[in-house]
Order: C-alpha cells, then structure tokens, then sequence
C-alpha cells in the first residue's frame, strides 16, 4: 500500500492519506495444496477479500512476499470513522484518536475538528490477515509471484527454499501493489501516473489530538503533511510526481529544524484511472493494483475494502467486475480526481482563498458530519451552503 492516505476533502477537511498483534501462521509446505483462488498480497485489500471469499465458503490462498505481513510499512495509516462500515478495529490497532486538522497553506492557516483514526499500519494488517485465516483461508509467507504458466497455473517462488513450484489456481487477483507483478504478466500496466510519497518517521514533539496538512507552491500537485504517533515521534511526508527528495528536505527543514530522520516509510500513490481495466478473463486487480485510490488524498484503504466486497460478489456470482467496480465506486473516485485536477491548478492565492471559506462555521458545521470517503453528499452540502465553492469549478476548463 502506498504512503499517505488530501483534496478539496484533505484540505476540505484537512485528512490525509491512508495491525494487532494477531499471529500469522509460516507454512514450509513443499506441496502447495490446489487453490481455487490465489490472491497475491496480504495487504488490507488482498486480506479482506479473502475473508470475505472464505466466508463464501471459497478455497483461498494468499501468497506474500515477505517474511511478515505488514513490512514494510508504506502508509500514513489515518482513516475515517467509515472504517466502521467494514469490521471494529481492535484497540490494539489504534495508535492515536485525532480531533483536529490544523489546515496551513503559505498566508493562512486554519483548525479544523475532525474524528480520525491513526493505525499502526503494521498491526493493522496483520490484523486484517488474522480476519482471513480465521474464516479458512491460507496465507504463505516468503512466497512470491514468479508469472503464469497458462491459463489455470501460476509459477510462485518459495523464497525461503529457493523454489518455483506451480500453483494450479481458478482465479488470480493482484493485490501487490503498484508495482503489480500481476498486472504486469496479464498486461494489464497501463499509463497510469504516481505520486512519489516521501514519508519518514522524525523525533518531535506536537499537539498528539491534532495533525497537520500543508498546500501551496511548496507541495506541487498534491501536499505535506504531519502526524503525532506518539508524544515525541511524528510521521512527516509530502507527495509529487518529480523531485520528491528535495521537496521533502525541504519540508523537514521548515517543520522540524532538519531533525534526524529515524526511518523511511516511502512509497509509490497511484493516481485513479477511470480507464483502468481490472479484470482480464480470469485474471483480476484490487486497491494499489487497480489504481484505487482517492486523488484528492491518496488513501486507499477505504476504497480497497469496498472494491473488496465488490469483487467478492463478482466471483461469487460470476459478474463482470469492471463495469460493477465503476458502477460501485467509480463516479465517487472520478469526482476526487476532478477535484484533484482542480487543486494541481491552484496558485498560493487561491489556497489562501479556500481557506478562508473553510473557516466559517456554516462550513465547518459540515466538514465535521461528512467525511471524505462520502465525497458527493459532502461537496453538494458544501456548493449549497456557501456557493462561493463554485468559484474555483472554472478550473475545470483552464
């Protein structure tokens, strides 16, 4: 999963993108067993379809490539209340509960109340993953995806014996990420863009009930941002599609007095491509892999886990998952993409401007009862409550 789960939403709302200890079982099986249905990572989206493919009573393998589920940690790890709509996450999982979004672009700055969730990314998806094997399904670790080998047979690496072995499979999902090594022996890669995610972990000291996010000419095409995992240690990142580096150092600079950078938690956030095929024959793609990710934040936690219910039905009741995906989720990811082509053209006036529309009370009224994975209610409410919205719409056409 890529870093940072902002928009009109992220700024709107301020929010960015974006385990329990549970136990995952290693298998050293030199026989694979025949797995009707091979999923290809172990992250959220991979895990949560295969918990609700076994609880259909389907027989799933997850493969991962390394040796512990959750490394490595690739995400900010904030998420809506919408997580709720899913499963309860246990306490364990949660690092921090925010109330607060502290908006700054480069001659404004707001506060925001919010209701977010900081999880340890890590535990939150072994937790996920827990979710799955409990219900049946199997998980192998250390196992990697090598190609097919036809169209029911899969070739997997074994990385722990050094061994390619065949796998006999049904149905192949690529949950792998970006990167996708399914998508890309389907011929399934298409053009579709990344932002560069730049996040490390840095010792400072904040307000732990609020984080940060930052718009303007410092943080082209998308944004920086700051979050308390502890009293003394926030997760500090930007993201852009060139020189992340340097807009980085930047960053760290300007926040932090260029403090020692305890560890990289980087990674790639694909922009959603409402063109994207997802499902060829039997071949099929989920969260990173399918681009589905909110442009506005990058958080694809929330959409991976519907597109997972979605997929679900689609093997379950033999549907064509590209036309449900886009009928399901695709008008809600197409309007944070507009929205996102309307921010990419904002100059540090323009930021300054929605800002001060933010502040007002009526506004943030409902900034705090929609969040932004509810997107259209959210952006409707807000057109018919301050109408000077429309204002930056003529982007659109620029």
């Amino acid at each position: 999963m890529p870093i940072l789960c902002f928009d009109l939403f992220s700024i709107l709302k301020g929010y960015i993108f974006t385990g329990c200890f549970s136990k995952i079982a290693i298998y050293n099986c030199r026989v694979f067993p025949k797995a009707m249905i091979t999923i290809v990572g172990a992250g959220p989206a991979g895990s949560y379809l295969a918990y609700l493919l076994a609880k259909q009573g389907k027989e799933v393998t997850v493969l991962e490539e390394h040796s512990v589920v959750g490394s490595p940690v690739q995400c900010t790890g904030i998420v809506t209340h919408s997580i709720e709509n899913f499963f309860k996450l246990k306490k364990e999982v949660v690092a921090k509960i925010l109330n607060k979004v502290i908006v700054v672009s480069k001659n404004n700055k707001i506060e925001v109340n919010v209701d977010e969730i900081v999880v340890w990314r890590d535990k939150f998806d072994r937790f996920v993953a827990d979710m799955a094997q409990k219900e049946g399904a199997e998980v192998l670790l250390n196992h990697h995806f090598v190609g097919f080998n036809g169209s029911n047979s899969i070739k997997v690496k074994d990385k722990k014996n050094n061994k390619i072995k065949d796998v006999k499979t049904d149905i192949v999902v690529g949950a792998d990420g970006p990167y996708s090594s399914v998508a890309k022996a389907a011929g399934m890669n298409s053009n579709s863009k990344n932002y560069i995610g730049m996040q490390a972990k840095v010792k400072l000291g904040m307000d732990t009930t609020a984080f940060e996010t930052y718009f303007g000419s410092g943080f082209p095409s998308f944004f920086g941002w700051c979050v308390p995992e502890s009293e003394d240690t926030a997760r500090l990142g930007i993201g852009c599609f060139e020189n992340a580096r340097w807009h980085f150092y930047n960053f760290l600079k300007s926040r932090t007095g260029k403090k020692d950078i305890l560890c990289w938690e980087s990674g790639l956030i694909p922009l959603y491509d409402p063109k994207k095929v997802i499902q060829k024959g039997n071949v099929y793609l989920i969260g990173d892999a399918a681009a589905q990710v909110k442009a506005t934040t990058g958080g694809g936690i929330i959409p991976s886990l519907k597109a997972a219910q979605t997929l679900c039905d689609c093997i379950v009741n033999n549907k064509d998952y590209n036309k449900e995906f886009r009928r399901q989720s695709g008008r809600e990811l197409l309007l944070h993409l507009r929205i996102r082509n309307v921010l990419n053209k904002f100059s540090d006036k323009d930021y300054d401007k929605l800002l001060n529309l933010m502040s007002q009370e009526k506004v943030r009224k409902i900034l705090k009862k929609y969040d932004r994975d509810t997107p259209i209610p959210l952006v409707t409410n807000l057109l018919v409550k301050e109408p000077r919205f429309l204002y930056f719409s003529k982007m659109l056409f620029n």
